[in-house]
């Protein structure tokens, strides 16, 4: 969206000083490009301040944005901050309703590129996640199909059993995030080692048969261990 609006303007003020645009209608696209240019940056850094005066409450260590999609589906709002607090835990916050997860209910988390989910079945994806049971993702694959541009993001999948709601216990619920805006910093939380002892990461690119590898070829399926400095590990599922 930034560049498109940067794009417009450019071009605006080129046309305008070649002369083959009306000053009314070139006005009208400068307010326009610019007004949106100021939104998109006050919003950019309401979302970086929320986070960061957020993440000191909890005492965390690591704070995202995402587009929630699809699962916990107790009050949580359509993009939310999730945060990895003092407890380890995870905290989700639509800046309206809070849903902890403790770390404990955390079965897997998995990073991998949006794109691959339209072409893994439901029964792939479990396997992946270390289901038994099949995941009903219609919903998942209608949102990625109404939104195209998060099929080059990334996309984070997380199993959970046992949370408990105000109104039942959610068991065996897998949710999915989507980082179409760029702001989950998700890697990052990979790298965290609470996080990184459940975390499956699959780089953008892989294709499905790199998934299933036949004798003599390495999986790409990433498990991620983190060492006692610095370094990040990836070793072969």
């Amino acid at each position: 969206m930034t560049w498109l609006m940067l794009a417009i303007l450019i071009l605006t003020l080129l046309m305008l000083l070649i002369g083959t645009l009306s000053p009314l209608l070139g006005l009208l696209l400068i307010t326009l490009s610019v007004g949106a240019l100021v939104y998109i940056a006050f919003r950019t850094l309401y979302i970086h301040y929320y986070a960061f005066k957020r993440l000191q409450r909890l005492n965390g260590t690591w704070a995202g944005y995402m587009r929630h999609v699809s699962g916990l589906t107790a009050k949580t709002g359509n993009s939310c901050f999730i945060f990895l607090n003092r407890d380890k835990n995870l905290v989700l916050d639509d800046r309206q309703n809070q849903v902890t997860i403790e770390n404990d209910k955390i079965i897997r988390i998995a990073v991998m590129d949006a794109g691959l989910i339209t072409k893994l079945n439901d029964r792939e994806i479990a396997d992946l996640m270390g289901m038994e049971s099949h995941p009903a993702l219609h919903a998942v694959r209608r949102w990625l199909v109404r939104n195209p541009s998060a099929k080059r993001q990334f996309m984070m999948l997380l199993y959970t059993d046992g949370l408990k709601s105000e109104d039942a216990q959610l068991n065996n619920e897998l949710a999915f995030f989507s980082d179409i805006e760029g702001k989950g910093h998700i890697k990052e939380l990979l790298r965290q080692p609470v996080i990184a002892v459940k975390a499956l990461y699959i780089p953008k690119g892989t294709k499905i048969e790199e998934l299933y590898p036949g004798p003599g070829q390495e999986s790409k399926r990433k498990r991620i261990r983190v060492s006692t400095g610095t370094d990040k590990i990836m070793k072969g599922e």
